[in-house]
C-alpha cells in the first residue's frame, strides 16, 4: 500500500469519526470576509469553546463522493460505496426545486454560486456512473439547465473574433468573469456529455475554451478575475497557485474525456507556471508575492496537478509531486486530520478541522497515487455513454 493510500485511509477514518454524521459532512469552514481574516484565529486558538458554526458545503460533499467511489474502485470495500450513496440521496434532498443548491456562509446567504452546484453535480454524475440509478442522472441534469437559464455566460469576444464565453459566478448576477470557474465547468460539461452521449451539452465549450486560452498569461497563469464589459477591473493575483492547480486538474480531467488538442496546450502552460510556486520546503507559496502563508490543501492540490502531468503523459513533473505531498504528509497529525494553515500574517496558524478542505486532500492523495497504467474505469473514462446498467469495476 503506498504512503499516499495509508495517509488517506487515516484520514477517511478521521473524516469518518469527526465529520460524518450518516448524510453529510458537516463541519466549520475559514469562510469569507471577517471569518477568513480574523475569526478563524479566534476560533482556532480558543478551541475549547463549543463554536456552534457547523455548515454544509455541497462542494466538500462532492470531493467526499468522489473520494470514496475512487476507494471503492481501488479496494472494493463496501463501506465506501455505502458513504458515497448515503451522501448522494441526501444531496438531492437538499437540491432545490429549480435544480439548485443555495450557498450556506452566512454572509452570502441566499446566493447561488457555480461552484456549489457544479461540484454536487459531478459528483452525482460518479454516482449515476457505479449505478445507473436514474435519481442521480435527473439531479444532474436539473442543476444543468439551472446552470443554463439562470447562472447563464458572458460573451467576452471583441467584435469580429471567435465567440468566447465565461460562466458567471453566481445566479442572477453579472460580475468580473473567474476563469476558476469557466474551467470546472467545461469539465462539467464533457462529464455529463460521456454519461448521455447529448452533444448538445458540448455546443458551448469550443466558446469556453477560447475565453481561457484568450485569458491566459504568457508565463501560463490564469488570473483570478478578468475585466468585465462594465469597465470593472480584474484582479490578477489571489491565491494564485491553488486556483490554478485546479484549473489545471479540470483541463487534465477534460482532456481525459475529450483529448482535446487545445486542453492540453492550456494545462502545458498551466503546469509551467504551477512549478514556480512550490517552495523549497513543499509548500505551495499563497499567491505571486507571498512565500510565507502555508494552507495544507494547496500543497495537496499542486501535487495532485503535477502527477496528474505524468497521467496525460507530460514528463517533467513527479519530483514536484513527490514534494508537495511530502510536505503534506509530514502535517498529518496522529488522529488522520490536517491543519489548515501555517504562517497566516507571518505568525498565526489555524488547526481547525475543515471538511470541505479535507475532503479535497483526501480526493487529491487518492487521485495521485494511481499510475497512469493503471488508471481505473473511474479515471479514463472517455467520452463514450454506457449504454447498459453495469457497476464500476
Amino acid at each position: 500500500m503506498s504512503r499516499h493510500v495509508k495517509a488517506a485511509n487515516h484520514l477517511h477514518q478521521y473524516l469518518m469519526g469527526a465529520h460524518w454524521n450518516g448524510d453529510a459532512l458537516i463541519g466549520p469552514d475559514p469562510g469569507i470576509r471577517i471569518n477568513y481574516r480574523i475569526g478563524r484565529f479566534v476560533k482556532s486558538y480558543l478551541r475549547a469553546f463549543a463554536w456552534n458554526d457547523g455548515l454544509y458545503y455541497v462542494q466538500g460533499q462532492g470531493y467526499w463522493i468522489l473520494a470514496n467511489w475512487l476507494m471503492h474502485t481501488q479496494s472494493g470495500d463496501p463501506v465506501n460505496r455505502e458513504v458515497a450513496l448515503a451522501c448522494s440521496r441526501y444531496m438531492l434532498q437538499q437540491q432545490g426545486n429549480d435544480g439548485e443548491w443555495e450557498y450556506p456562509n452566512p454572509e452570502w446567504r441566499g446566493r447561488i454560486a457555480t461552484a456549489e452546484g457544479t461540484w454536487a453535480a459531478i459528483a452525482l454524475i460518479e454516482s449515476y456512473r457505479h449505478t445507473r440509478d436514474p435519481i442521480f442522472l435527473d439531479g444532474v441534469q436539473r442543476w444543468h439547465q439551472f446552470l443554463m437559464d439562470r447562472i447563464g455566460f458572458q460573451d467576452t469576444s471583441l467584435e469580429g473574433d471567435q465567440s468566447q464565453l465565461a460562466v458567471n459566478y453566481f445566479a442572477d448576477r453579472t460580475g468580473t468573469p473567474v476563469p476558476n470557474n469557466t474551467a470546472f465547468v467545461v469539465r462539467f460539461l464533457a462529464e455529463l456529455y460521456s454519461v448521455t452521449g447529448d452533444e448538445s451539452v458540448l455546443e458551448k465549450n469550443d466558446a469556453l475554451l477560447s475565453f481561457l486560452s484568450e485569458v491566459q498569461k504568457d508565463n501560463g497563469e490564469l488570473p483570478y478575475t478578468v475585466a468585465a464589459r462594465n469597465g470593472k477591473p480584474g484582479k490578477d493575483h489571489f491565491q494564485c497557485y491553488q486556483y490554478n492547480a485546479f484549473q489545471c486538474l479540470d483541463l487534465q480531467r477534460f482532456y481525459h474525456l475529450t483529448r482535446d488538442p487545445q486542453a492540453l496546450a492550456l494545462g502545458k502552460k498551466l503546469l509551467e507556471f504551477l512549478a514556480t510556486g512550490l517552495a523549497g520546503d513543499g509548500h505551495a507559496l499563497y499567491e505571486c508575492g507571498s512565500r510565507y502563508r502555508a494552507v495544507t490543501y494547496h500543497a495537496a492540490v499542486l501535487g495532485a496537478a503535477f502527477a496528474g502531468a505524468r497521467q496525460i503523459g507530460i514528463p517533467g513533473y513527479d519530483n514536484l509531486s513527490s514534494r508537495a505531498f511530502q510536505y503534506t504528509l509530514k502535517l498529518q497529525r496522529s488522529d488522520g486530520g490536517f491543519p489548515y494553515s501555517r504562517r497566516d500574517y507571518f505568525v498565526l496558524h489555524d488547526r481547525r478541522s475543515y471538511p470541505r478542505y479535507l475532503s479535497m486532500i483526501l480526493y487529491h492523495l487518492l487521485s495521485s497515487g494511481v499510475d497512469s497504467d493503471k488508471l481505473s474505469d473511474f479515471a479514463q473514462s472517455t467520452i463514450q455513454p454506457t449504454e447498459t446498467p453495469c457497476e464500476s469495476r
